[in-house]
């Protein structure tokens, strides 16, 4: 490694954990102040909101290490532009291409760290930080087994969902059991689907068995559509449900199979299976398009303006990334080019510019 590399690479990696730790402070202090009320009304105590939070930490690093990598690459290199290092460099004949290497290999090495980061660290912290927010805060005994499903006890009920779409707020397979004060079965409601409605799940296709425990006499009804009585909202469902943050790419791919066996849709899951094996090319792409952005000699004025033409381009890319991705979700775009599209866009961008650095 030559000294040039190492001084460039130490001078990324120093401002990379400079933006790494004030952002990750930020949305921490924030994600704080935001939840502690939920705790403290919970009656659950501040120390279990530290442990909430310290379960998203790689969550959050997943998310915000892109950006941080992109704006550490615009401000060491920014800072080099301005005080004449790139010149210097250039003119002792040392190539932009030379300078293009350390990045480029950096953004390779932060690829392969967030796609382990992202399959063995955030479905399991994730899980974790669900079940506190669910149980302790929410005060909901709810749970979601491997395969997706979905139990609930609640007073006098056991409630079993065989699947939630969160987008649609639909329930399929629905089983309510309804128990009396010595724990005897009263009432069994069966349902093909269900949707959440005016503040209350109204249940399709349902069957009602009612059971008379002094007689033992058993009765059925049909009924098109019933209220049910279940104190659970969609936002209770789509914690409980273990989502695609929650799911490492080979169990995320069995699931898909599982939904699609079973009948039912699983367009959002394949946007998110994409998703999550595009996510991690998106540092090798930044890391090309930061140095393009310097090396045109955009950022002579220092650090503030470096600052601000990172935040740009993230901003840029999330609003490109998230469309696509809603795309994807309403069946109007392909998963796999709804999950990439950013990706190629930004990296296309990256390609010009570096082509035509002077």
């Amino acid at each position: 490694m030559t000294i040039l590399y190492r001084y460039v690479v130490r001078e990324i990696l120093t401002c990379f954990m400079i933006v790494l730790m004030a952002v990750l402070s930020i949305y921490v202090a924030i994600d704080f102040i935001e939840k502690i009320d939920n705790f403290m009304d919970a009656g659950v105590s501040a120390t279990r909101c530290v442990v909430y939070l310290l379960y998203k930490l790689p969550f959050i690093f997943v998310q915000i290490a892109p950006v941080g990598f992109l704006l550490s690459i615009l401000v060491a290199l920014g800072l080099m532009t301005k005080n004449n290092e790139v010149l210097a460099l250039k003119s002792c004949g040392i190539g932009y291409g030379r300078l293009l290497k350390p990045t480029m290999t950096l953004g390779v090495i932060f690829s392969a760290g967030l796609f382990v980061v992202a399959e063995m660290l955030v479905p399991v912290f994730m899980a974790n930080a669900n079940q506190i927010w669910l149980q302790e805060v929410r005060k909901k005994n709810i749970f979601a087994s491997r395969t997706n499903d979905i139990w609930m006890r609640a007073p006098r009920q056991i409630i079993h969902i065989k699947r939630y779409a969160p987008s649609e707020k639909r329930i399929q397979g629905i089983t309510i059991h309804t128990f009396d004060d010595n724990f005897r079965l009263v009432q069994r409601v069966d349902a093909l689907s269900g949707r959440f409605a005016n503040g209350r799940w109204q249940l399709d296709d349902a069957v009602e068995q009612l059971f008379t425990q002094a007689s033992g006499a058993h009765q059925i009804k049909l009924h098109e559509m019933i209220d049910a009585d279940i104190d659970l909202n969609p936002d209770d469902l789509a914690q409980a449900t273990q989502r695609s943050d929650e799911m490492g790419l080979a169990e995320l791919g069995r699931y898909i199979e599982k939904v699609e066996r079973e009948g039912y849709s699983a367009t959002r899951y394949r946007v998110d299976y994409h998703s999550k094996i595009a996510a991690p090319f998106v540092c090798i792409f930044l890391s090309a398009l930061g140095t393009g952005i310097v090396l045109r000699g955009k950022l002579r004025e220092g650090m503030p303006v470096s600052i601000t033409y990172g935040l740009g381009v993230a901003f840029l890319f999330w609003i490109l990334n998230s469309f696509c991705l809603s795309l994807g979700y309403a069946e109007l775009m392909p998963p796999v080019v709804a999950a990439w599209m950013a990706n190629f866009v930004f990296s296309c961008v990256s390609g010009v510019l570096l082509l035509n650095v002077n």
